[in-house]
């Protein structure tokens, strides 16, 4: 199995041994390019208009390190999660620093819906740091798609005070049936198992995600 990033979206590839496992992954690789062909003119069309009626995300001017994913309080997975935001010392809080997070609905689908005629993902939040550069996201666990092979995932990206937007790692969870073992090994070797959430409960009912810390490194990948 192999993965490939796309402007923070992680695409797992499988290896095809039989007619049903071709059939599924031709879907699911029609599915993805459906979706990722639509980011990719939304990028460039946010770059050359600004009147483009085509936007995936409408990131607001806000003081604000705190946001709700829309349908979050009827949701059957609500959680928290939060953190702080480093720069790439590791050390010095990132205030005024702009994240942004979308996911899918709990049917594994991406929801596009136009607000102030500008298309968006419904699904979507954004926060600014404050001078401790924390945030804080409440959402809910996306669903997944076992005929295309689609993880549970939440993309991230983040805007820097001179305007840059860079692609940040995609958030799994422990919980997903379709994260393989082989995935969690690729991941563990990389150093990166902080990327996938692992959901605990408070007060019986609010699920929680133990914090989790973001540094802007110079390896991030730009996507403006």
């Amino acid at each position: 199995m192999h993965s490939i990033d796309f402007y923070g979206f992680t695409i797992i590839i499988t290896q095809i041994e039989t007619p049903n496992q071709y059939y599924s992954a031709m879907k699911r690789f029609l599915k993805l390019t459906f979706f990722l062909l639509l980011f990719t003119i939304t990028l460039s069309t946010a770059q050359t208009s600004n009147s483009s009626s085509i936007i995936i995300d409408v990131i607001e001017a806000s003081n604000n390190n705190t946001d709700t994913i829309p349908d979050y309080s009827i949701k059957s997975k609500p959680f928290l999660i939060s953190g702080i935001v480093y720069l790439k010392d590791g050390v010095t809080p990132a205030k005024d620093y702009v994240l942004t997070i979308n996911q899918a609905d709990e049917d594994g689908n991406f929801v596009v819906e136009k607000i102030n005629g500008q298309k968006k993902v419904k699904h979507s939040a954004t926060i600014k740091t404050n001078a401790d550069g924390k945030y804080s996201f409440y959402t809910f666990v996306p669903g997944g798609d076992r005929l295309y092979n689609q993880l549970q995932e939440i993309h991230m990206k983040i805007k820097v005070p001179d305007g840059k937007e860079y692609a940040l790692p995609t958030l799994f969870f422990d919980e997903d049936p379709m994260l393989s073992k082989r995935c969690r090994k690729k991941m563990a070797k990389r150093g990166e198992t902080d990327r996938i959430l692992k959901l605990q409960k408070v007060d019986g009912n609010l699920v929680t995600v133990t914090s989790r810390d973001i540094i802007v490194s110079e390896n991030l990948k730009r996507i403006n």
